[in-house]
């Protein structure tokens, strides 16, 4: 009879409600109905029903052949489909077909697997089919590979944050993907660490702004909406904290540094509605992230009230076993994750873990509670996408599938990515009617370009290329003609190939563009022993400096490569991260000026292996050998990027000198444009605490604004920030914010920043 109040309620809801029903309403009416949906349903399961659907396999369990076994078609085993769809009815499915399907193929597996689910099983719950679109639908034939996310922070765009997250979307539910296991808001705070490129970079605010914005993207106003998908934020906690830089390494992670710089961007996220949380695969402290209780259930779902799915990483459950090393059974592994907080386990190969936990659930080691903890999170996600009426799409409903609309959009993404660090006597943009060396690893490759995720899991595979899309090289021959450009080859990742011959090609150059980068990976493959670039590359930038021509380095790379050595022969610096398919043309565009460059560093780029460290540091951290405090050894700072246009900043002043309580403080600035061209700037606000219980950081970014300005023009921006802007976490690890002096500091360049005091008064 209970369940019937509800649905009374809501049906004079709907009798009352007229055309002007406001959008707030309509969402507490479908949170009424799916509530009662899933409730509905659960006390419908069997235990063994329920358990299905805390289970994630890979899709290759339920293809002929072994899991690994390269593929040139999608066909199911029968009987492998059998067990894992109907008898067991899985509750979520990941991974490719290992070969690249197109949308019409994703159709065709996903609409096999949807229609078994939901017509031969006992209750027709459909399967929650997530993957990882890291940068785009980078697993389906024919999409946009945009940026990833590293450039994507680059650009201080929250715009283009969204709109990457809203085609990825769009694309991927072309192909019925509804679940994107992405944005990841891992905070990288070491920069020996492979999945920086994955990242929005080390500052605690930039990631939360531009993870929100792609959530917003992504999510859209309804998930209901077939081209909205639901994100899957990565990876919660301290993943990018490794303290050796290692995939998976231990962090070493105090609970007040956990509080102020790694949980703000979930928290801003979850309270934006993300749906979905992946566990890190790593240790923080010695204990495992998918068995910390104190992480999963008190502070994501209890502190943070997170009422989405937390599932775990790639076969973790099995990490617990081989690597972390805290028990010996598969059964016992199982049942220490789910006690966590677990809802959803990605056991890729097998269906085992649904018979341990039935039995652990029976023997009353896992509490029926849990699960129903579980398969209540799961059930309301499947709701929210609408799959039970609308488990697949039609292909032809998406007509901008790899659209020229999105190709822009791409493009538009990696030209404000593209980072100026340095401009020295202005030997950028190129003269045209030069000629021109082009040579380095990076340069004639659409691989490094794209970066792992691309196609294929660690993106090396060439098979997939579109051959229409321009490496650096031929990006540049098309500007300038082929005939004014010599290609030498140089080097490749790690060794010399023809250093000799770029060198013997120099002296007839006048411009020599050196395009340097490292090896497309991620996670284990993408370890690294040392920071430095290669030798063989830095070598081959040393032999091309004797001829005294102008070098440009072009960087393709996703960390803060070590270049110490070979800056100073550079006369010009771009970085390019890993810009995605239009990159090779927006570096071209960008050497000769067609686009004037406006990305910002989203992380500090060190000069030194052994001194690296975030530009919100500790003054005691950079105090050098001579007891003063100058060693902040930077190559490049955090928010560092150069212009082809020059911008005064003025007029910056603040509404008083004195913060009261919770009311507002408005600060405003003037920028002018002083050049002959247009051009963006990024207006960066930092906030200094000068004295506090806790050290205080040095800075730290509170607010931020991307602005383009004509020649000549002049544009006021005003900021407006709170006590809440002021808060540190505390001795008692809880959020504080203390009397006193505060400095704000503001502009476009680290180097540049006008300073301004203010008293904080309670």
């Amino acid at each position: 009879m209970k369940k019937l109040i509800p649905l009374a309620i809501i049906a004079l809801l709907f009798l009352s409600c007229d055309k002007q029903k406001t959008k707030d309403s309509l969402l507490i009416d479908d949170e009424f109905i799916i509530e009662n949906k899933v409730d509905s349903l659960l006390a419908k399961m069997t235990l063994k029903e329920k358990v299905g659907q805390m289970l994630n396999i890979g899709l290759p369990s339920i293809l002929k052949g072994d899991y690994w076994d390269e593929r040139d078609s999608a066909v199911f085993d029968e009987k492998k489909f059998q067990k894992f769809i109907v008898d067991y009815a899985v509750g979520s499915i990941h991974n490719t077909p290992q070969y690249l399907a197109g949308s019409e193929e994703w159709y065709e597996i996903v609409k096999k697997i949807q229609d078994a689910s939901l017509k031969n099983t006992r209750l027709g719950i459909p399967v929650l089919y997530g993957i990882d679109n890291i940068h785009g639908a980078n697993y389906i034939k024919g999409s946009v590979l945009f940026p990833h996310q590293i450039a994507l922070a680059a650009t201080w765009n929250r715009e283009l944050s969204e709109s990457n997250g809203e085609i990825t979307s769009y694309e991927s539910r072309a192909a019925s993907l509804p679940w994107n296991f992405n944005p990841n808001i891992d905070v990288a705070i070491n920069p020996l660490w492979g999945r920086i490129s994955e990242s929005f970079g080390e500052d605690p605010y930039l990631i939360s702004e531009m993870g929100v914005a792609y959530l917003k993207g992504s999510q859209g106003e309804s998930l209901k909406n077939i081209e909205s998908s639901a994100v899957c934020l990565k990876h919660f906690i301290g993943y990018g904290a490794g303290r050796n830089g290692k995939d998976r390494a231990n962090a070493i992670i105090p609970e007040n540094s956990l509080r102020q710089y790694f949980i703000p961007p979930f928290k801003k996220a979850i309270d934006q509605g993300a749906m979905g949380v992946m566990i890190s695969s790593n240790a923080v402290n010695g204990i495992p992230c998918h068995i910390n209780k104190h992480y999963i259930t008190d502070i994501l779902k209890g502190e943070l009230g997170f009422k989405g799915v937390v599932i775990s990483d790639f076969s973790d459950v099995e990490f617990l076993i081989e690597a972390h090393e805290v028990t010996m059974s598969k059964r016992e592994a199982t049942k220490m994750a789910v006690n966590a907080g677990l809802d959803m386990l990605m056991n890729p190969y097998d269906i085992d873990v649904v018979d341990y936990i039935v039995e652990m659930v029976e023997n009353n080691e896992i509490s029926m509670t849990r699960i129903d903890d579980a398969v209540t999170r799961i059930l309301n996600l499947k709701f929210q996408l609408n799959l039970f009426n609308k488990p697949y799409n039609n292909p032809k409903d998406f007509p901008d599938f790899g659209s020229e609309k999105h190709i822009v959009a791409n493009y538009n993404s990696a030209a404000e990515a593209i980072t100026l660090l340095k401009n020295n006597q202005t030997v950028l943009p190129l003269e045209k009617g030069k000629k021109i060396l082009v040579t380095g690893y990076a340069a004639n490759s659409m691989n490094l370009l794209n970066g792992a995720w691309s196609r294929t899991f660690l993106g090396q595979d060439t098979k997939y290329n579109d051959p229409s899309k321009l490496t650096i090289l031929k990006a540049i021959e098309k500007e300038v003609g082929a005939k004014n450009v010599t290609y030498v080859e140089g080097t490749n990742y790690t060794e010399d190939i023809n250093t000799s011959k770029a060198v013997s090609q120099a002296k007839n150059a006048d411009y020599i563009v050196v395009c340097i980068g490292e090896l497309p990976a991620t996670e284990k493959p993408s370890d690294i022993n040392e920071l430095d670039l290669p030798k063989a590359q830095q070598e081959l930038v040393k032999k091309l400096a004797i001829y005294k021509k102008p070098i440009i380095l072009v960087m393709v790379q996703g960390r803060p490569r070590i270049i110490r050595e070979i800056e100073p022969l550079a006369d010009g610096i771009l970085m390019g991260y890993y810009p995605g398919q239009e990159g090779g043309r927006t570096i071209s565009d960008v050497l000769f000026g067609h686009i004037n460059p406006s990305g910002k560093l989203p992380y500090t780029y060190p000069k030194y292996s052994g001194n690296s460290v975030t530009y919100y540091h500790k003054k005691a951290d950079i105090r050098d050998a001579n007891w003063g405090y100058e060693g902040f050894y930077t190559q490049f700072e955090f928010g560092h990027g150069l212009s082809y246009t020059s911008f005064e900043y003025s007029k910056f002043g603040i509404e008083q000198d004195t913060l009261t309580g919770d009311e507002d403080l408005k600060i405003l600035v003037s920028i002018k444009n002083i050049a002959n061209r247009e051009g963006k700037d990024v207006v960066q606000l930092y906030l200094k605490d000068l004295v506090a219980s806790v050290a205080p950081d040095s800075k730290r970014l509170i607010r931020f604004e991307k602005i383009n300005l004509q020649p000549n023009e002049t544009k006021t921006i005003e900021f407006k920030i709170k006590s809440a802007d002021l808060e540190f976490i505390g001795v008692d690890n809880a959020w504080t914010v203390e009397e006193g002096k505060f400095e704000l500091q503001i502009g476009g360049n680290p180097k540049e920043l006008l300073k301004k005091q203010f008293y904080y008064k309670q």
